[in-house]
């Protein structure tokens, strides 16, 4: 990163007198887990042939320069008996599992930390962060070079590596906070409150936050987690991390453009900036949390993503700041079942298996990973302490959230969307009417099965058992699954004609 080193834990007079008050203190107690941060630059080299991702269908959005670097960054967490969990995000609009043209997916790369490392597969949760000016590792929008994909695989399986040997003795705390009027469903800035659509369509407005501090109080490591798209901005023609790789700039202490001698973030750290439940979710208007004495904009030419992702930074240093919650417990631990999705979208399963020039899906169909129209995919679950971590291989909706914190015993539930592979979004069946029927977007196409979420949440209940957390039996129809009922009564009030 380039620009003068600043900093600055400035929010609002309050907030900032708050983080000032509430800095991390040096630990009374031997730290029961070690923990290792690290990122590795996985900015396209060569953008020659290099489309990116997220607007439209087919080839229109060819990569023209880097307007900020991409990463990947990665998380390792391990207890005193020695077991082990990763996580990671990368800069990308998502990247599956397992791909058609080789060894790129995040399978290769899990099977390559497990030979090398001896993690187990299961104990490795990669997301991408869905940003929607990243590289199309996908092929939908165009594709990438394969010498793409390998730098991907290569500069991840870096990342993960000098997370893990840089390791060393940590406390874990974590915190929430409520991030109501940060997101808003389809038009991102409705109304005079410029908080989006709120009131008729359930949103995930929770931000969950998890850190790592040394035994003298030192931040090593915060991990991020929050529900809305990375659309700050619309499409570009430059690659960008949009407000997720904002936010974890403003962390690491390493934005640019910030007046000298301003103070902010934890230099010296690593963060690990997640999306959880995207799915029908956008950044709405402009958030609190801005700092016009701080943030960039507008001479910064990164200034909507700096101004936002800046302000989510900063709700997480406060989430754990003004009640930062101890981990309880000592172990870590990872599940995983497999999913056997069926694609019931026509569309779909044609780009998959009979492209035409243009447009065209680079997931594997072969075994293990599929066969004729079915997706095999997986669903993975970590065990942190007493803290829950689920990954959705898909952009999953608010439901999923709000099914799975209800349902299972934890505190706090992590939920990482586009995990381990993107199959488009991941819903309920009362959401399905939504997508399919009222969307005005693209929810449509990219939704491969109306029942892709019960299937997941049905996996995750099992992987939470085995991991010890309580799952009761899921509810019957109700508020979180009322099954098939009139689509109208799924469309939000922007997508239903006023009048």
């Amino acid at each position: 990163m380039c620009g003068s080193k600043v900093r600055s834990l400035t929010l609002l007079a309050a907030v900032g007198a708050i983080l000032a008050l509430a800095a991390p203190t040096a630990s009374a107690h031997s730290p029961r887990f070690f923990v290792g941060a690290a990122k590795a630059d996985i900015t396209p080299t060569n953008l020659e042939g290099l489309y990116l991702g997220g607007y439209g269908i087919g080839p229109s959005h060819l990569a023209k320069g880097v307007l900020r670097p991409i990463y990947a960054r990665a998380i390792a967490i391990r207890d005193r008996s020695g077991h082990q969990v990763v996580i990671a995000a990368l800069d990308l609009q998502g990247h599956f599992l397992a791909y058609q043209q080789g060894a790129y997916g995040f399978a290769d790369i899990a099977s390559d930390i497990e030979r090398r490392l001896g993690i187990p597969a299961s104990h490795l949760l990669l997301q991408s962060t869905h940003t929607h000016n990243g590289p199309d590792d996908l092929g939908v929008w165009g594709g990438v070079p394969d010498s793409y994909l390998a730098r991907v695989k290569a500069q991840t399986e870096a990342a993960i590596v000098d997370a893990v040997r840089s390791e060393r003795p940590a406390d874990l705390v974590w915190g929430t906070a409520d991030m109501k009027g940060f997101a808003g469903t389809f038009g991102s800035d409705t109304d005079a409150t410029h908080t989006g659509d709120q009131a008729d369509y359930p949103l995930d407005n929770q931000l969950r936050v998890l850190q790592a501090r040394s035994p003298r109080g030192q931040v090593l490591a915060t991990l991020v987690n929050f529900s809305t798209h990375p659309t700050v901005y619309g499409p570009l023609d430059k690659v960008s991390p949009d407000w997720p790789g904002a936010t974890a700039t403003y962390l690491e202490d390493a934005e640019r453009n910030i007046a000298p001698r301003t103070r902010y973030g934890y230099p010296g750290s690593v963060a690990v900036v997640t999306v959880g439940a995207v799915g029908h979710s956008w950044p709405a208007g402009t958030p609190r949390g801005t700092d016009p004495s701080v943030d960039p904009s507008p001479k910064s030419d990164n200034g909507p993503a700096d101004d936002y992702g800046n302000a989510v930074a900063r709700m997480a240093m406060a989430a754990v700041a003004r009640h930062p919650q101890p981990v309880a417990g000592d172990g870590v631990a990872g599940a995983e079942t497999d999913l056997d999705v069926t694609n019931t979208n026509a569309a779909l399963l044609g780009l998959l298996v009979a492209p035409v020039p243009g447009y065209h899906i680079d997931r594997s169909l072969m075994p293990p990973y599929g066969a004729g129209d079915v997706l095999i995919t997986r669903a993975l679950a970590l065990r942190v302490g007493d803290l829950a971590f689920f990954s959705s291989p898909g952009e999953a909706y608010p439901s999923i959230h709000t099914a799975l914190a209800t349902q299972v015993h934890a505190p706090v539930a992590f939920v990482m969307s586009l995990a381990d592979d993107q199959l488009g979004y991941v819903e309920q069946l009362a959401d399905y009417n939504g997508a399919a029927q009222c969307s005005l977007g693209d929810e449509w196409f990219f939704t491969i099965s109306p029942t892709f979420g019960a299937q997941l949440l049905a996996a995750q209940r099992a992987n939470a058992r085995a991991l010890g957390f309580v799952a009761p039996v899921p509810p019957p129809p109700g508020d979180l699954d009322p099954g098939p009922v009139p689509p109208s009564t799924n469309c939000t009030a922007q997508q239903v004609p006023q009048g």
